[in-house]
């Protein structure tokens, strides 16, 4: 009596797990090389820092941070990605790309916790040092072309200074006249005392901010002046008052351009860099036959 044996074979299908072993070894991978270009992009920094020619430097390496910034995260994260799938060991493209963006994932995350703590300071002490020289040369050459281009520290500073170099100058001029008239009286009338800094700086804000009259409180309660020589004094700076809030007006529209460039450079950094990151991690995938080439498998005996 012939007995049918019916066999049925039981298919896995689960979907393969995620390797964090392999992610994490392949975001150290990423860190490295991006720790490596950056020290190599600080070094040709230093090598093209020329202090004779401060403006077309400066431009250079502005230039040439932003380019280097992009090409560091998508070349760093493109090995991390493809280490990432090599040393999963699987030929699944799929799993390739989830590892790869896995290692975007922690290396944006990484950065950020490094950055909220502080520590990415450190890894900027090198540009400080350079845009802190390019800074004093700045600072020396602006001193041929006038006040235009300065920030708004810069530019409230030298008001205030002109402001108090004009009450000296009125104070001199009336000094004869009241000394005069106190020899006359017979009283020992001592010269007027200086304007207090913090006064003079509340003063110019005034003035900064369209409030004459507050500025004309301020001097008359805290100088000997009369009424007419402190509308004078208002009158004549008005042209240094227009001048200070242009260049104030300029250092904003400046900081902003700058700070909306940062952000698009930043933004084009990192959808490039995962976009790196996932291809890195499906070529990994599609060629890691060629890591473990030499690698001897065992095989399961046929069944019989």
């Amino acid at each position: 009596m012939a007995v049918d044996v019916e066999r049925t074979t039981i298919v896995d299908v689960s979907p393969a797990g995620m390797s964090w072993g392999a992610i994490l070894a392949g975001w150290l991978v990423a860190v490295g090389i991006a720790f490596l270009m950056y020290v190599a992009g600080l070094a040709m920094g230093f090598s093209a820092f020329d202090p004779y020619d401060a403006d077309a430097t400066a431009k250079g390496i502005g230039a040439g941070t932003c380019a280097w910034l992009v090409l560091t995260w998508v070349v760093s994260l493109f090995v991390g990605g493809m280490f990432a799938s090599w040393f999963d060991g699987r030929d699944d493209q799929t799993t390739g790309v989830m590892h790869g963006i896995t290692v975007w994932g922690l290396s944006i995350a990484a950065s950020g916790l490094l950055l909220a703590l502080g520590i990415g300071g450190a890894i900027g002490s090198g540009a400080t040092l350079v845009s802190g020289a390019a800074g004093g040369v700045h600072g020396r050459a602006m001193t041929h072309h006038g006040i235009r281009g300065m920030g708004d520290s810069d530019a409230s500073t030298l008001l205030q200074a002109q402001l108090m170099q004009r009450i000296r100058q009125t104070s001199s001029a009336g000094a004869p006249l009241a000394d005069a008239s106190a020899a006359g009286s017979g009283m020992d009338r001592r010269s007027a005392p200086p304007l207090d800094p913090r006064t003079a700086n509340a003063a110019t804000l005034a003035l900064l901010a369209d409030h004459p009259d507050t500025a004309r409180a301020l001097l008359g309660a805290n100088t000997s002046m009369s009424q007419a020589d402190i509308d004078s004094t208002v009158q004549g700076l008005s042209a240094d008052v227009s001048q200070a809030k242009a260049n104030l007006k300029a250092a904003a529209d400046t900081a902003a351009h700058y700070s909306a460039m940062a952000m698009w450079v930043l933004f084009v950094s990192l959808l490039l860099s995962l976009l790196a990151a996932a291809f890195g991690g499906w070529i990994g995938a599609a060629h890691v036959h060629r890591v473990y080439h030499l690698r001897r498998y065992a095989r399961s005996a046929p069944l019989r």
